[in-house]
């Protein structure tokens, strides 16, 4: 019975451990999704804002 208890705590231990394991590595993961996905929002305003820029200085052109 001692034995049987011994056991169970021993897979009690292992099993928290390996939640914990697989938790902060799902919390890596949707840090980089995060990451990545805020690095794209950034990349596409500033290829909005450029040809917008692009658009503005076109209409200014003098024509000879």
């Amino acid at each position: 019975m001692r034995l049987l208890k011994i056991i169970f705590v021993f897979f009690l231990i292992y099993f928290i451990r390996r939640f914990i394991q697989m938790y902060r590595t799902m919390k890596q993961i949707q840090d980089a999704q995060l990451k990545a996905h805020e690095d794209l929002l950034r990349r596409q305003k500033t290829a909005e804002q450029t040809q917008a820029g692009n658009v503005i200085n076109a209409d200014f052109k003098v024509v000879d």
